[in-house]
């Protein structure tokens, strides 16, 4: 399972990347770059707080 999560935590940085170029690119506006950005600051932070919480409990 922490696997899992590992992997969607590097596919969450991916998407904050694409969304980053998007943006840059003038292919979304500041709007909806900035909505979708925090969508994936909290999936980020809550994918850190499960690995942690994963990786304590297999200690």
């Amino acid at each position: 399972m922490l696997s899992k999560f590992e992997i969607a935590l590097k596919e969450c940085s991916e998407t904050e990347g694409w969304l980053r170029l998007l943006f840059n690119t003038n292919a979304i506006d500041e709007e909806i770059y900035k909505k979708h950005r925090n969508l994936c600051g909290r999936i980020r932070r809550m994918l850190i707080a499960s690995c942690k919480t994963l990786k304590e409990s297999i200690k």
